[in-house]
């Protein structure tokens, strides 16, 4: 109780939320201290193992789960957008806008209900996880840095009726930075249940989830030699473009996905009780799922006039900017597969699936700044098909294929493939690794976003042809090591131009990279990394740091032998420079620009973390590069990362 009135004390936020997160502590101590009477103990399994999988009943008969991470060298990654394989242009502090330093396109069809530039910190029903436990599991993470930023995640699961699992996932990072009017307060809540029938007939999964994103926008420092040159050291008082501007991000939802076999299972009698008996032939499940979700995006500045704007569009409303956009998407889709009640381990012989779906959005269009009345509403509404096929063969070879075709409504004739090829070298069981060749097609009209906009400062209408996407991967992989090279070819490419709107290339642009990922841990020693190197045909559409990578490196000491540990670790992130995309708050969007070249140089970061149990203690020294005061550490042009600092967090697993 103590260390959660900490946490309250710390966090400083609404109470009601604190209100939230007291109940359902309480509850988990409550549950802790019963008898556990629910439990499964004939299962003889390690009780404190958690894994889990995403969506639906189906992927966890699939054998599509993964893990959950309790590394050490894992504990200090408390940011979203700091990762052990990846990295993201950022803005001054966590909390705001990023974007993959490495080329991702990212596929979708139809009515476009995703935001790119903070996606890390929303999560929506395809980020909820179901936690495959044996006993009551909850994990905190807790972080504390430097002018009062706060990273606090809650994740509690457990069984509370048979076959009833509820997970409950709250989340709250507050970010302010030494800069001008930068701060960022992010909170997400996401809760979920999975429940079937004891003979595994039916299953149900729910889920519930809620994001609001409240962020001050400064549009970077005004003049960045003020920083590089040393000009001014008090980066309090350095000049920012923006002074009261505000982005307001909220993204909730629900929904729900059912599954129901054909066939009943067959029951036979043994050793005077009744088992269920699995046919041999199965006539495969019904699957129908439902989402609903509503996304609402408000910019707000009380001074409309800023410089900053002065180079785009011309102002209408001069008093004040609040640019306002809300919509809903309905989902549905009822699908037939080849399951049954059989369950895999990524050994499935044959699995086939075909479904229907239909897609309705809303889109309550844009608010005139003059009259105060909205116009421009949209109503998008589409019929989809979708198959999917997977096909082991001698126990060496894998094939899958996934696909999507938009057959009436908007954006008829999109549609999007997926396939990879597996080769064990050997056997899916005793192998030297595996190649594995992806491949992924897509056609892609322009998405509402793209086509038409209204708002103070920027305004565009366009008839852009579709896009046709070509990717193509192949791998070596081991369970520690991947390396591979990817090749995407993209026609009639659209991009946002220098003067922040969207433009469309006439012609195709070809992008390869060659990549590595290190996941290593010998005795004493863990290694993680990612390194990529990448290059575009058309660098005038396409802005891409050549190389970049990172390293994290640990060294394990034993303290009390089962009980503790100490592991000292360096973190280093590094790119090439380059022309790095600029951000425009108003339109929460990345866009080119050639006028400022950012990169080559260092991130390292420095920890220390402390073992007890399920308890991992990390204390932190971040930036260490800035010590050497060469001011060149941005990863997005006029955002100067923050200076060395010190944190402290912790991550504590708890059962029962």
């Amino acid at each position: 109780m103590l260390s959660l009135t900490l946490f309250i004390y710390l966090c400083k936020v609404k109470k009601i939320l604190f209100i939230s997160l007291f109940l359902l502590l309480s509850c988990r101590f409550l549950w802790a201290a019963k008898n556990d009477i629910f439990s499964n103990d004939s299962i003889a399994v390690d009780s404190t193992k958690v894994s889990y999988f995403y969506q639906n009943f189906d992927n966890q008969y699939l054998g599509k789960i993964t893990e959950y991470d309790t590394t050490t060298l894992s504990a200090s990654f408390y940011d979203p957008v700091n990762t052990e394989h990846e990295i993201y242009q950022t803005l001054s502090n966590p909390g705001l806008a990023h974007k993959k330093l490495g080329f991702h396109h990212n596929v979708m069809i139809g009515f476009n209900n995703r935001l790119p530039a903070f996606n890390n910190y929303i999560k929506t029903e395809d980020d909820i996880i179901y936690p495959i436990i044996y006993q009551p599991f909850t994990e905190i993470r807790y972080m504390m840095g430097g002018k009062k930023e706060q990273h606090l995640n809650l994740l509690f699961s457990r069984e509370f009726l048979k076959n009833l699992f509820i997970t409950i996932n709250y989340n709250i990072d507050f970010a302010p930075t030494v800069y001008q009017y930068s701060k960022a307060q992010n909170t997400y809540f996401t809760a979920n249940l999975r429940w079937n029938t004891p003979n595994q007939r039916y299953g149900i999964t729910g889920y519930y989830f809620h994001n609001k994103i409240d962020v001050q926008e400064n549009g970077g420092i005004v003049d960045d030699n003020v920083f590089i040159d040393l000009i001014e050291e008090d980066k309090t008082v350095i000049a920012v473009n923006l002074q009261q501007a505000n982005n307001l991000i909220k993204v909730s939802g629900f929904g729900l996905n059912q599954y129901f076999n054909i066939l009943s299972p067959r029951a036979e009698k043994k050793d005077d009780s009744l088992t269920t008996k699995k046919r041999k032939i199965e006539l495969g499940r019904i699957n129908y799922s439902f989402g609903y979700q509503q996304n609402k995006y408000v910019y707000s500045d009380k001074n409309p006039l800023s410089s900053f704007y002065q180079s785009h569009d011309t102002v209408i409303d001069s008093v004040m900017t609040f640019d306002s956009i809300y919509f809903h998407t309905i989902k549905n889709f009822i699908t037939w597969n080849t399951l049954g009640y059989k369950k895999f381990h990524n050994d499935i012989p044959f699995y086939l699936t075909l479904g229907i779906g239909h897609c309705y959005s809303h889109h309550a269009g844009y608010k005139d700044l003059i009259t105060n009345e909205y116009f421009g509403s949209h109503d998008y509404s589409d019929f989809r098909v979708n198959a999917g096929i997977i096909i082991n063969l001698f126990k060496s070879t894998r094939l899958t294929g996934n696909g999507e075709l938009i057959i009436d409504g908007y954006h008829a004739g999109d549609f999007n493939i997926i396939g990879e090829w597996r080769q064990f070298l050997g056997t899916s069981n005793k192998n030297i690794g595996a190649l594995v060749f992806d491949l992924n097609i897509s056609r892609e009209s322009a998405d509402w976003f793209e086509e038409s906009y209204y708002s103070n400062n920027f305004r565009w209408n366009n008839n852009f042809s579709p896009t046709t996407y070509l990717g193509l991967a192949g791998s070596y992989e081991l369970s520690w090591l991947t390396l591979g090279l990817k090749h995407n070819t993209i026609d009639h490419y659209i991009y946002f131009n220098n003067d922040a709107k969207p433009a469309q290339h006439t012609g195709t642009i070809n992008i390869s990279s060659i990549f590595a990922y290190f996941n290593l841990k010998l005795k004493h020693i863990e290694l993680s990394s990612h390194l990529s190197l990448q290059k575009a045909d058309n660098e005038s559409v396409v802005h891409l740091p050549l190389f970049y990578g990172k390293l994290k490196f640990g060294w394990n000491i034993t303290l009390v032998k089962n009980v503790s540990m100490m592991q000292p670790s360096i973190t280093v992130h590094y790119f090439t420079n380059y022309y790095a995309d600029a951000y425009m708050p108003a339109l929460r969007t990345f866009y080119l620009q050639d006028e400022v070249k950012i990169g080559n140089f260092p991130y390292i970061d420095l920890f220390v973390t402390f073992k007890v149990k399920r308890v991992n203690i990390f204390v932190g020294y971040t930036n260490l590069y800035s010590l050497t005061k060469d001011n060149r550490y941005f990863t997005t042009p006029h955002y100067p990362m923050r200076d060395a600092r010190f944190v402290i967090g912790v991550r504590w697993r708890l059962y029962k």
